[in-house]
């Protein structure tokens, strides 16, 4: 079934591992956004650097992109785990050439769409 048509359809539960999927790959994109810059960072002091001891700065550097890296690891990993929890409490089925993250995130872009929609119905501001 389509995820438009029965985003309405979906229990409680099933809504709220679908809002903590949503939260969680925003809390993904953010890593990564994190870690992009980081390395950009530290490519860009590095390359200005002399052979031998790194200095102090390029091994704080280092370790901010670690740090990132492991943020983005939990965040995937947060993610995927609320993927599951929803799959597995709507019932639904993921499609057989279907990842999980992009069949949870069609669903999280469509209920978006939806209550985006919702919202600017003037029906439901009465």
């Amino acid at each position: 079934m389509q995820p438009d048509r029965m985003a309405t359809q979906l229990t409680p539960e099933a809504k709220a591992y679908l809002s903590h999927a949503a939260e969680a790959r925003e809390a993904m994109d953010r890593a990564a956004h994190d870690t992009t810059v980081a390395a950009d960072e530290l490519r860009r002091y590095a390359k200005f650097s002399k052979p031998g001891q790194p200095s102090a700065h390029i091994v704080q550097l280092r370790q901010r992109q670690a740090a990132a890296r492991m943020d983005s690891a939990r965040a995937k990993q947060a993610f995927l785990k609320a993927a599951q929890a929803f799959v597995h409490s709507s019932g639904l089925e993921v499609p057989p050439r279907s990842s999980l993250e992009a069949f949870v995130v069609g669903w999280i872009k469509t209920t978006a769409a939806a209550s985006d929609h919702d919202a600017s119905s003037p029906s439901s501001s009465m």
